[in-house]
């Protein structure tokens, strides 16, 4: 009887291991590869918008894009109504699923490999993969958090050192210096615009 319940533990453990493993913030990354490769490899029947309607759902699950539109937005999102800032995070959404749509639109062997995970503090964990493709290695580090009980993306660097974050936040500084909220709402809708017409 004793044997049977440690053998019950053990399975139970094991079992919870795998659980957390599937809900972790690897599983997350793997997620949003999967997606990318996908569409790589179908891109030519797919075309831009086929693309852009497989990452959409996995693009919103995977990424908290609030938090990526308040971080690059910087003092500005303080002083924007909710409607300015409901707009913000939409017109950010659009133009990540549209950016990714874009710019994985062929397929040439390349693969994703997960490389780690590293604590990276304040409750946020560093999944470090690499991009293989062409004979290149392109290290892409993702920054993560655990939002309303799941793991979701906040930060990608690139090269494993330069931060999308701090990128956009750079960029959106001149428009919003130079027009406001209403003209970077306008401008992310403008790229996104062009992303489709580019297919």
């Amino acid at each position: 009887m004793r044997l049977v319940n440690i053998s019950i533990f053990v399975l139970s453990c094991a079992l919870t291991f795998a659980a957390n493993a599937a809900d972790g913030p690897g599983a997350a990354v793997e997620k949003l590869h999967g997606t990318l490769l996908q569409n790589m490899k179908n891109a030519a029947d797919l075309k831009f918008e086929g693309r852009k309607g497989n990452l959409e759902p996995v693009v919103r699950e995977v990424f908290d894009l609030e938090t990526m539109t308040r971080v690059s937005t910087g003092a500005a999102w303080r002083n924007m109504s909710e409607q300015e800032r409901a707009d913000m995070v939409g017109a950010f959404t659009d133009w990540t699923i549209a950016n990714y749509a874009s710019q994985f639109d062929g397929f040439d062997g390349e693969r994703f490999e997960m490389t780690g995970e590293s604590d990276a503090g304040r409750g946020n964990v560093l999944v470090n993969t690499e991009l293989h493709a062409e004979g290149e290695t392109v290290a892409l580090n993702y920054r993560l958090r655990e939002k309303d009980g799941a793991w979701r993306i906040i930060d990608i660097y690139m090269d494993g050192a330069v931060s999308q974050l701090a990128m956009r936040r750079g960029e959106f500084a001149s428009v919003l210096g130079n027009g406001g909220v209403a003209s970077l709402i306008d401008h992310m809708r403008a790229l996104t615009t062009k992303l489709s017409a580019g297919g």
